[in-house]
């Protein structure tokens, strides 16, 4: 693939995702992410073949960029910190009201899980990676109860951005980890 291909690809998914995040996934066309792409509607059918494919790959590409900035935080943390309750600071960031929309999974899966399965399963895939997580960093601190204790983060995570928009407020993310920190405790 040519960096000018690359470059093309990487610009639709970006402006894609963003109206996605924005707007409901029926009342986003394929011209309007086109225009916003500054390409043309053809261009754009080069690179994805449908609106679905492009939106199935605008979800994976936030979960890969999720995930890698997780990998960020916690390679970042100064030795003794906590990567658990680390995680819920980046969380508070992330929901700032400002920018926060929702939880892209899950407006997928309300939106799309009909029509195409496919987003069910990437939306699973984000929820367990956040489990998987809280369970790798549990062990790597020698905490009893990992499974548990990763189910119950997660379950404070995924709270925290439902209230957060709701809310219009990074709020949750503040209580999570404060209830994350009497768990860490137990």
């Amino acid at each position: 693939m040519t960096e000018r291909r690359i470059a093309t690809t990487t610009r639709i998914l970006s402006t894609a995702a963003d109206l996605f995040s924005a707007h409901a996934y029926a009342d986003v066309s394929v011209e309007q992410i086109a225009q916003q792409a500054g390409i043309t509607k053809m261009t754009l059918y080069q690179h994805f073949r449908s609106k679905d494919v492009l939106a199935l790959e605008c979800l994976r590409l936030r979960l890969k960029r999720r995930e890698e900035k997780l990998d960020q935080v916690v390679s970042e943390l100064e030795p003794g910190a906590d990567a658990m309750l680390a995680i819920f600071d980046w969380l508070e960031e992330w929901l700032d009201p400002a920018h926060f929309k929702g939880c892209s999974f899950v407006k997928a899966v309300n939106e799309l899980s009909v029509v195409l399965p496919e987003v069910r399963e990437i939306a699973l895939d984000a929820k367990l990676k956040i489990r998987q997580r809280f369970i790798t960093l549990a062990r790597r601190s020698g905490r009893k109860r990992t499974n548990d204790l990763a189910q119950e983060l997660a379950l404070l995570f995924e709270g925290a951005q439902s209230l957060a928009l709701i809310e219009c407020s990074a709020r949750p993310a503040r209580v999570a980890k404060r209830v994350a920190r009497l768990l860490l405790r137990a």
